[in-house]
């Protein structure tokens, strides 16, 4: 009995040893884009801790684009760490390559890639099945463009549930300056989770028609005051869409573009110095043809659009002490009961900042 206690109450946690193995990977995000918009890339590094990705930016690296047999520009780091970036400028009729040299003076390049060049194309919507509904046709007569991605960036207006026009400092209510701390009415952005292809290489012709965008249910948070999507259209080679493929089925099945991959990825980046170093990303050159929509909801078509309930943060202004009301104008206050209601009354803590975009109406 007393072997078993001791046993039992010496047991510890056991810490697995990181291994060196899939760790520091370095991933290469971005587009040399050889239409009027800029060249951005992002640059990290990731590797798991615990079970954990984690994921830090390259900074104070140098970036350049090389063009095949001709001039070299350089992408200067800008004021966000990781991310390199400039207009260059660049011929849709030449081919170019991705020249790295990190901090600690480890050098990677991609191979030489031909610019594609995007075609337009028109992003509809529906309001079938209490849902939202985004889907893109796109057409190129001259039979160039085969394989296409898809990314999207998400914009929605909300306020949180109660209005606050006063807070504490040092122990006092003081009122707020709701020209500069409104914290009831917040805009959210969200870049798409997940990666979207589409290939016209099995038809008669380069079209696509009614690809499934995004979906979005009309109870979403999103679609309480104003929603804009916009869509950005970018056509591949063969190469660089077997390998978006991949990591598509890669991270349907972890989740992260950041997390272990269960299938090898062959990217067209690699390091001067050691060619069994795995890199993830591929570098590609082209043109982005995007599409941006705006929708006021209470334009919808009634009774579709959804109106907010508001029980739940109205029951809370009861039953907790740290929402406190004056008249009608709520206050969020921490006193040590917890801080998962204040979200009732200050919109930032769903994610959103009171900053407002200057595409907004």
């Amino acid at each position: 009995m007393l072997t078993g206690f001791a046993l039992s109450g010496c047991k510890e946690r056991y810490v697995q040893p990181v291994k060196d193995v899939n760790s520091n990977f370095l991933v290469v995000e971005g587009l040399i884009n050889t239409g009027a918009d800029s060249t951005i890339f992002n640059l990290s590094y990731t590797f798991k801790l615990d079970g954990k990705a984690i994921v830090t930016p390259e900074k104070t690296a140098t970036v350049s684009v090389e063009t095949e047999n001709g001039p070299v520009y350089a992408l200067p780091e800008t004021i966000k760490g990781g991310k390199y970036g400039a207009n260059l400028g660049l011929d849709p009729a030449k081919k170019y390559r991705l020249r790295i040299r990190t901090k600690d003076n480890k050098e990677y390049v991609s191979q030489f890639v031909e610019s594609k060049v995007s075609p337009p194309f028109n992003l509809n919507y529906n309001f079938d099945n209490n849902a939202l509904n985004f889907t893109l046709d796109t057409y190129d007569a001259s039979g160039k463009s085969i394989y296409y991605k898809y990314d999207y960036e998400e914009t929605w207006e909300y306020e949180s549930q109660l209005f606050s026009s006063f807070k504490i400092e040092n122990g006092n209510i003081l009122p707020r300056n709701l020209s500069t701390e409104n914290i009831h009415t917040c805009w959210r952005v969200l870049p798409s989770p997940n990666i979207l292809l589409t290939s016209t290489a099995n038809l008669s012709e380069s079209r696509v028609t009614d690809r499934p965008i995004l979906s979005i249910p009309s109870k979403s948070q999103k679609l309480h005051i104003e929603y804009s999507i916009l869509v950005k259209q970018s056509v591949l080679t063969a190469e660089a869409f077997a390998f978006w493929e991949t990591l598509r089925n890669n991270t349907e099945k972890v989740g992260s573009i950041f997390d272990a991959q269960p299938s090898q990825l062959f990217g067209n980046i690699k390091s001067t110095s050691n060619a069994d170093e795995t890199v993830i990303g591929f570098v590609s050159a082209g043109t982005v043809t995007q599409k941006r929509l705006l929708f006021i909801v209470s334009e919808f078509p009634s009774p579709w659009f959804n109106v907010e309930d508001k029980t739940e943060c109205l029951e809370a202004v009861s039953k907790i002490t740290f929402l406190r009301s004056t008249g009608r104008q709520f206050i969020p206050l921490d006193a040590g009961g917890g801080t998962e209601k204040l979200s009732c009354a200050d919109c930032r803590l769903f994610g959103g900042s009171t900053q407002k975009p200057s595409y907004w109406k």
